[in-house]
């Protein structure tokens, strides 16, 4: 027996499935909804976590740093290497309290009691001591003209002398660099390889005293003649003015307080213009002869052989 559905029942039919349908489609839309508000709400919190995590790492080392950065700036100040705002005075004492913590030769300590110039050396002795040194002297030089040079240059003051070193005890190979490489224009003559030849050639004793010998004999190896003479006025400023230098060896006085090689180099009007490779404050000014005429002990004169 069939059971006749009216064409209005059919269509209730149909809009009920229609409503059942919209339902699900709601249903489903809510659900993807719901799982996308729980996905991006997790993302988001995840994302948070992560940014707070590299905040706090970022705070952690920056404090870190910080922490180490005054750690080091402690250990510095101790050593002696921090020089902010410092007088000359303030710097010399620390850069003794640095030479003596980290145990500097005596003889290079000992530098800043002779001559306070000497203090960027000293200061820097540790970082330049296994540099190799300099093997020129210049680009160039102007033959004829003698050059200044100091034995506690940082390009060369850290080579060793004897058993000590070019910067305590080098005035003699300085002194014969100077002369040797303005009369000759050669760069090359170092007063490390100076202190090479009077070391070969025995011109150093067990003190490290430099004998005279080298100032009379050691100029013929780079053609350079030396000749005595007398330490009057006239014979220095004759000499001078002839283009000829004149190294010295003075005794206690204003130079030194024990023994010392020095260069003349110009006279004019009275004064003699003197290198000094001990001190660039003695090297800049002029001197009259009378105030040194008696702490020469002996001199040599030079002149291109």
């Amino acid at each position: 027996m069939r059971t006749h559905i009216t064409p209005r029942e059919r269509q209730r039919i149909r809009n009920r499935k229609r409503r059942q349908q919209v339902k699900r489609q709601l249903y489903l839309c809510g659900l993807l909804v719901t799982l996308l508000v729980v996905l991006v709400a997790t993302y988001n919190s995840k994302a948070a976590e992560k940014k707070k995590a590299a905040a706090e790492a970022a705070k952690t080392e920056q404090k870190e740093q910080v922490s180490g950065d005054a750690a080091k700036k402690m250990e510095e100040s101790a050593l002696g290497t921090v020089a902010d705002n410092e007088t000359p005075k303030q710097r010399l004492k620390r850069v003794k309290e640095q030479a003596r913590q980290s145990g500097y030769p005596e003889d290079i300590t000992a530098l800043l009691k002779k001559n306070k110039e000497t203090v960027d050396f000293v200061e820097h002795f540790v970082e330049n001591k296994n540099t190799p040194p300099a093997k020129t002297v210049a680009d160039k030089l102007k033959k004829g003209e003698i050059p200044q040079y100091l034995q506690w240059d940082e390009r060369w003051g850290h080579a060793s002398y004897g058993t000590g070193y070019i910067a305590t005890c080098g005035c003699g190979p300085t002194a014969m660099s100077m002369v040797i490489a303005g009369l000759t224009g050669d760069t090359s003559v170092t007063p490390v390889k100076v202190a090479r030849y009077s070391e070969k050639n025995g011109y150093i004793d067990e003190n490290n005293n430099t004998y005279w010998a080298l100032m009379s004999e050691g100029g013929k190896h780079w053609g350079i003649k030396s000749s005595g003479g007398d330490t009057s006025e006239d014979f220095i400023a004759k000499e001078l003015k002839a283009g000829h230098p004149i190294i010295c060896s003075v005794g206690p006085g204003d130079f030194t307080k024990k023994g010392h090689f020095i260069v003349l180099t110009k006279y004019k009007n009275g004064k003699v213009k003197v290198n000094d490779p001990f001190s660039q404050k003695n090297s800049d000014k002029l001197w009259t002869y009378a105030k040194i005429k008696d702490q020469i002990k002996s001199l040599w004169v030079y002149k291109k052989d």
